[in-house]
């Protein structure tokens, strides 16, 4: 039932017997949380990528598609995708990633 799946070199590979059959209760279970925001950085991701016809990607294409989108919002709006530990600490790794490559680039 693998619609979307990554290979062992973390390839993704669309098969297109699957193009009309997503399980929308599934589908719709992955999404319910919103308050994990990582999850819509991901699916806008997966969607952008397909529509430009991409059919294969490696993971690392999803993650740079993931931080391109979320850029703005953690950097200009200060959104936590995540939430905060009690700690203080940054929970999200898509956030942290981001946060990182600001410093370390210096790019607003």
């Amino acid at each position: 039932m693998d619609q979307i799946l990554f290979t062992d070199n973390n390839q993704l590979h669309i098969d297109t017997q699957y193009y009309s059959n997503l399980n929308v209760l599934a589908f719709a279970g992955m999404l319910k949380n919103p308050s994990y925001c990582y999850k819509f950085y991901w699916l806008e991701a997966v969607v952008n990528l397909i529509s430009e016809g991409i059919c294969e990607a490696t993971l690392g294409d999803i993650i740079d598609e993931m931080i391109v989108h979320a850029w703005y919002s953690v950097c200009q709006f200060h959104i936590h995708l995540s939430g905060i530990g009690v700690d203080g600490q940054v929970r999200d790794g898509l956030e942290r990633a981001i946060l990182t490559l600001r410093e370390l680039s210096g790019l607003e």
